[in-house]
């Protein structure tokens, strides 16, 4: 079993080679005995509920919308703030925007059970086409079920490491008013670091109250 202070180096070794600056004093990650990872049913649900309101801020018709809503059942997935977002018939950009950026969630969120092989370096956007691919491809929550399977927590907490880093990184630059590293865009880095919180239940925060401490 790996240990905290083995994946902290790692992370930096990793940092260090994208040129990305490090703070030695930042603390370890919890180790794998300190975390319950989400259920897969609980991550596919959030796969479920997410792609469809990202597909509604890419401008999917409305019966698109509704289509999908019923094939996987997915009423009662939604949160709150996304049950208001899909009843609005005129989005402001600014919601647009928000749960467009959703697609990194589920790109991280596929790759969290094996339904994408590799995430890569948190530098570019994902292809939201290959994401809608991914997910509306298979036609119900129990095909996304069958054919996923939880990478080990192991792989996950690699993940947590590195992005905690990496945002940290992110942040002391935009404090700072300096360039964020080119090996990093800030908005995948957040968006990771979120859906990373949540597959670990950091402090047992629920979906919408996630916090991305640095």
């Amino acid at each position: 079993m790996k240990s905290s202070k083995k994946r902290k180096k790692q992370s930096e070794k990793i940092l260090k080679t994208l040129k990305v600056p490090i703070n030695k004093h930042l603390p370890l990650t919890e180790n794998e005995e300190e975390v319950s990872l989400r259920t897969k049913e609980e991550i596919i649900n959030r796969i479920i509920s997410l792609a469809i309101v990202s597909a509604k801020a890419m401008e999917a018709p409305p019966e698109k919308i509704e289509e999908f809503i019923e094939r996987y059942n997915a009423n009662e997935l939604f949160t709150k703030e996304e049950q208001q977002f899909l009843k609005k018939k005129h989005a402001n950009q600014n919601e647009l925007i928000q749960y467009s950026w959703k697609l990194e969630c589920i790109w991280l969120l596929l790759w969290s059970v094996n339904l994408i092989s590799d995430i890569d370096v948190p530098a570019d956007t994902c292809n939201a086409e290959y994401v809608f691919e991914t997910v509306f491809s298979l036609h119900s929550k129990q095909e996304l079920l069958d054919e996923s399977t939880l990478k080990p927590t192991s792989d996950i907490l690699d993940s947590l490491d590195f992005i905690y880093r990496a945002h940290w990184a992110v942040r002391e630059a935009q404090i700072n008013h300096l360039e964020v590293p080119s090996s990093l865009d800030e908005g995948v880095v957040y968006e990771r670091h979120y859906t990373l919180n949540w597959l670990v239940n950091y402090m047992d925060q629920e979906w919408e109250e996630i916090s991305t401490d640095t």
